[in-house]
């Protein structure tokens, strides 16, 4: 029995630990579930001057902006203070994202009482070391409630757009945007409708987390345009959900059915007017 019991003992105790000590081990193999990547980011505003970007909000989250174009030009001199007499046209806008993918805006600017409504949506991303892609699509349409000699109810004040929106980025630094963009009634005090056609590239270069600096062209393919095309460049200061661009460019208008009819100004000739736009976010 002594011998029995050093030996049988111990054997048991040893067989019977067996099953708690595998079914402990057993989650040392079990698969963890892989890590989520962050939404691919490539322009850090949802705009560049005029132009939009591919990026959108986070659901349930709001995009304030104010924006201001002095009428008179730097050529003008310092009877207008180089551009910063006034007046101004001034666009309103306010934008609300229904998911992660796209956002709607409703803006108004006090030329011609152009009211505008449209929603951004992301249609696809693609990571690439070197080439990375994101699209959106924009759709709005604009109603010019003040045109003069034409009742506002006039279904000739309504405009239409739709704007595909490409980009990419190079060296996580130098961020590139094409828009080909068309606009149906264009010219909205001709008797006749007009459409415009237009393929728009914007770039911002990012020399900081803070600073960078951001350029834009806007070229009419086929249809209607206002004597010039759009151009503008400037600087843009980021800021804790504060974007603050501030902009030379030959338009003075802002909303997007008014800025893609063209400019009225020749951006050779120095007729550079001075604006800013100022985009927050508010998150609740």
């Amino acid at each position: 029995m002594p011998v029995l019991h050093r030996v049988v003992f111990p054997l048991l105790a040893v067989l019977l630990s067996v099953p708690a000590t595998a079914q402990d081990s057993g989650t040392s193999w079990s698969r963890s579930a892989p890590d989520e990547l962050p939404p691919l980011q490539l322009f850090h505003s949802t705009q560049a001057a005029n132009l939009p970007t591919a990026e959108v909000l986070q659901q349930g989250n709001f995009e304030f902006e104010i924006s201001h174009r002095f009428i008179p030009t730097i050529s003008d001199g310092a009877k207008s203070l180089w551009g910063f007499d006034g007046p101004v046209n001034i666009r309103l806008a306010l934008g609300y994202a229904y998911s992660d993918h796209g956002y709607v805006t409703l803006g108004r600017s006090n030329e011609q009482d152009n009211l505008d409504l449209h929603v951004k949506q992301q249609l696809f991303s693609f990571r690439h070391e070197v080439i990375p892609l994101l699209a959106a699509v924009r759709l709005g349409a604009a109603w010019n409630t003040d045109v003069p000699d034409r009742d506002a109810a006039d279904a000739a004040t309504m405009q239409y757009y739709a704007q595909l929106i490409v980009n990419t980025m190079f060296d996580e630094r130098f961020a590139v945007g094409i828009v080909p963009s068309y606009l149906e009634n264009s010219h909205i005090a001709c008797p006749e409708r007009q459409y415009s056609f237009l393929v728009g590239v914007h770039a911002q270069y990012y020399i900081t987390d803070v600073f960078n600096v951001l350029a834009e062209w806007i070229p009419t393919v086929s249809g209607w345009r206002t004597a010039h095309n759009s151009v503008a460049f400037g600087i843009e200061l980021e800021t804790g959900g504060h974007f603050f661009k501030i902009i030379l460019t030959n338009t003075d208008l802002l909303n997007p059915s008014q800025v893609l009819a063209g400019a009225a100004n020749s951006f050779n000739d120095g007729d550079w007017h001075i604006g800013f736009n100022i985009t927050r976010l508010l998150a609740f």
